[in-house]
């Protein structure tokens, strides 16, 4: 077996580049002095330069993967989860605790679970606004402009919680003095029905407003063998208004309002493994077999085998498994021109209110369910001026952030071990940030750039957490604050205590300071090349959902250091990029689950870890109309260190921990597809075919020691690495359209997703103690038909 290390990442990077500068300096200097002719769809492409101002993909100096409105509708792309299919070392899975949040993993870094107190590596910014939780990322992105995936420490420009990278989603801003819009209609697999409905009135050259709807539902794909329920039914409505007012010539203001709601029937986990400790047996084994693998069939536990189920906070429920989430988001932008650039003072608010029952093991037999609230509201303003001063030989970015966040995180859990309880924690959160950057770009003569940066943050964390045990049908008022009493299988009468006397309190603050410095050069007008060092900081995370005031201490900062050489180049009619990076990770932050004394806690532990990965893309014009598109990306990561916690006797115990497995890094990756168009007359034929391919990727850290100590017999430990392992995924999507009315303005699309019905466990999950393992699948195969009419 071939190992991938640092010597053999320089080797390909070395020999990829020197080919393709040898081959893109002839084809330079053996064209003509005309113009290049652009790559259909790249040359359109603007994205957010490295000092915050419009630049475009081949001159901008950092690893990026940008899409413009018509290449996501070619593509299929409905939601960020699309995105990383098209983007080399980009990974997203579902999260574990609620379906609507996405796990997002870059370079070797990831945020492995969703807690309020814990921060992501990879930022997500709509509109300019820092998104600090994953809950609602998978709504649809709907009337987009762009969305830009920037790779590798973006600490100096877009601050804390960027230390992989940022993902920049900005939807359509209205246009003056124009009337337009579009209207259409899907029908797909499963019952599927969307609706979309875009506005955009310009009143004259001053104000302009647009609007846009989405309306979709889908029946359920899931069925359980049990009780004939059906699970994976959901509704979604996601609106958005935007209003654009020129107060004077060179003043503009920009408000919009964002609303989201998504309802889902579930969707249900199925069982792999469940060897409960005491049987001797495999307690599931027989609902697997009766369902032949499908994972589509699956086998709830009924709430009536939890007698204490959580009527008090899932009141009007049937029963039965569902996922709630609302999100709404105002954001207000004053943009003034200056002889210089631009000053913009940008504000906003957005508030996520969640609640969710998850049967966690998926099986028939009453194992571990547990439900959740989320309850979050966050703050922000930037002071930003951008622009360029010294005839131009300067380019700078410089500004200021503050941002404010609280609210609650709930979860309750019942497990067969203590069925007549519920265990409980609650968060409630108070956090502030400050941040001052200043970057710059100094053209130090017509070929060469130089560019720095560097930025200082700084975070204020407040947590007041409550551990307890919550009798029978009472899930508000605790009988036991934990970690009291761990014997939480006698309590069945009423509640003593009021919530607040279980509660335990503490305030953290962290600081940093992020830089970058790096340089690019033109080769030719053609050809970029640029090396940079940068670093990043994802604040620290205040434990959540652990018992002992010992183990509230929290997980420090992580800091990441990286090193990044990059190539790009557009020669004829084609534009390429390659990048290979380096970076080391000084107290990585991972979340473990550990079952002690009957009661499982999330533990927030530190790690240090290396990573050496190489990035490219391709797009060529084969033909007048047709282009093919190729992308893909390997990674080398490895744990230097890493002191954690294991569970001997009943009690939390450290542990060297560096052998563990990586958990959701997504190895190697590739994507290779085509689209096509052609004017055949009267109609216009549009053609995307792609393929999307990711390698296997660990699911837990555990490895054989780890199962042996939960009481994993020896024989079974093999099927439990396997089944926490995600094997390789290839994902067939195609799409063809017809155009057809005066201005092309009518349009019908058949399209197909996964159309190979490849399936997969997306999210699993392990729980030691109880010893099940779960999972939560991709979708199968879908396909339709959809309808649009423009004007």
């Amino acid at each position: 077996m071939h190992t991938f290390g640092p010597k053999r990442v320089v080797r390909l990077l070395s020999g990829t580049a020197i080919g393709i500068i040898a081959m893109s300096t002839s084809a330079a200097f053996a064209q003509s002095e005309e113009p290049q002719p652009e790559v259909r769809g790249q040359g359109e492409i603007v994205v957010i330069g490295i000092t915050k101002q419009e630049a475009t993909l081949r001159e901008t100096p950092v690893a990026i993967t940008a899409f413009n409105s018509k290449q996501i509708e070619d593509a299929g792309i409905e939601d960020i989860a699309d995105v990383s299919s098209f983007t080399p070392g980009f990974n997203i899975r579902g999260s574990g605790n609620n379906p609507t949040a996405l796990v997002l993993s870059m370079r070797g870094q990831v945020q492995n679970d969703n807690l309020a107190t814990l921060e992501p590596s990879v930022g997500v910014y709509l509109d300019d606004v820092y998104i600090a939780r994953a809950y609602g990322l998978n709504a649809n992105l709907v009337d987009m402009q762009s969305v830009q995936v920037l790779k590798g420490p973006q600490g100096t420009l877009f601050g804390r919680n960027t230390s992989a990278g940022a993902v920049l989603l900005q939807t359509a801003d209205p246009e003056f003095g124009e009337l337009s819009g579009k209207v259409s209609g899907t029908y797909g697999r499963f019952d599927q029905i969307e609706g979309t409905a875009v506005l955009n009135v310009g009143l004259g050259d001053n104000v302009a407003l647009r609007g846009a709807i989405f309306y979709g539902e889908r029946g359920n794909y899931q069925r359980d063998i049990i009780s004939g329920e059906g699970y994976g039914e959901r509704q979604t409505i996601n609106g958005r208004v935007k209003a654009s007012v020129n107060v004077t010539p060179n003043l503009n203001l920009l408000v919009s309002g964002e609303w989201y709601d998504n309802d889902i029937k579930g969707p249900a986990r199925r069982n792999q493994l469940f060897f409960f400790p005491g049987v001797g047996a495999d307690v599931a084994a027989q609902f697997r077999s009766d369902t032949g693998g499908d994972p589509d069939l699956v086998g709830i536990t009924s709430l009536a085998g939890f007698p204490q189920a959580p009527d008090s906070l899932f009141a009007g429920r049937d029963g039965t498994l569902f996922n709630e989430l609302d999100t709404e988001t105002y954001i207000a932008k004053l943009t003034l021109d200056t002889g210089f650039g631009e000053a913009k003072l940008i504000a906003s608010y957005r508030n996520i209110s969640g609640i969710n029952l998850i049967d966690l093991d998926g099986s028939p037999f009453p194992g571990h369910f547990t439900g959740g609230i989320q309850d979050l509201d966050q703050y922000s303003v930037e002071a930003q001026l951008t622009g360029s001063v010294a005839d131009g030989l300067l380019d700078f970015a410089t500004g200021m952030t503050y941002f404010k966040e609280s609210g609650v995180d709930v979860s309750r859990s019942a497990t067969i071990s203590n069925v007549n309880v519920w265990s409980g924690f609650n968060g409630d959160i108070d956090n502030d940030s400050l941040g001052i950057y200043a970057q710059t770009t100094v053209h130090a003569s017509d070929r060469l750039r130089i560019n720095a940066g560097i930025r200082y943050s700084v975070d204020d964390k407040g947590v007041t957490a409550q551990s307890a045990v919550f009798p029978l049908n009472n899930t508000t008022t605790p009988a036991v604050c934990l970690p009291s009493s761990f014997n939480i299988g006698i309590v069945l009468g009423g509640g003593t205590l009021t919530p607040e006397d279980c509660n335990r309190s503490r305030k953290d603050s962290f600081d940093n300071v992020s830089y970058t410095i790096g340089v690019d050069f033109d080769l030719t007008d053609d050809i970029l090349v640029y090396a940079k060092q940068s670093t990043g900081y994802r604040s620290g995370a205040q434990q959540l959902r652990t018992l002992t005031l010992t183990d509230t201490s929290p997980a420090q900062p992580e800091n990441v250091s990286e090193q990044e050489i990059g190539f790009k180049t557009q020669f004829g009619p084609a534009y390429f990029n390659i990048a290979g990076f380096h970076n080391k990770v000084s107290d990585a932050q991972r979340s473990v689950i550990l079952n002690v004394g009957g009661v499982n806690q999330t533990i927030l532990e530190n790690a240090n870890t290396e990573t050496w990965g190489l990035e490219a893309d391709i797009t060529v014009e084969v033909a007048d109309g047709l282009d093919i598109f190729a992308s893909g990306s390997i990674l080398d990561v490895d744990y230097t260190s890493y002191d954690g916690f294991i569970v001997v006797g009943g009690a939390l115990t450290p542990t060297d921990k560096s052998g563990s497995r990586f958990v959701g890094i997504v190895k190697e990756q590739f994507t290779i597809g085509a689209s096509y168009e052609r004017d055949l007359g009267s109609v216009g034929l549009g053609l995307n075919v792609n393929y999307a391919w990711q390698g296997k990727f660990n699911q837990d850290a555990a490895v054989e020691a780890d199962f042996l100590r939960n009481g994993v017999p020896a024989a079974l430990v093999q099927d439990y690495i396997d089944a926490t392992t995600t094997p390789s995924l290839g994902l067939l999507n195609a799409r063809a359209s017809l155009t057809f009315g005066p201005e092309d303005n009518f349009e019908i699309a058949v399209w197909g997703q996964n159309i190979l019905d490849d399936r997969v466990n997306l999210y699993t999950l392990y729980l030691g103690g109880l010893n099940y393992v779960s999972s939560a699948f991709n979708e199968p195969a879908t396909y339709g038909v959809t309808a649009t009419a423009r004007f």
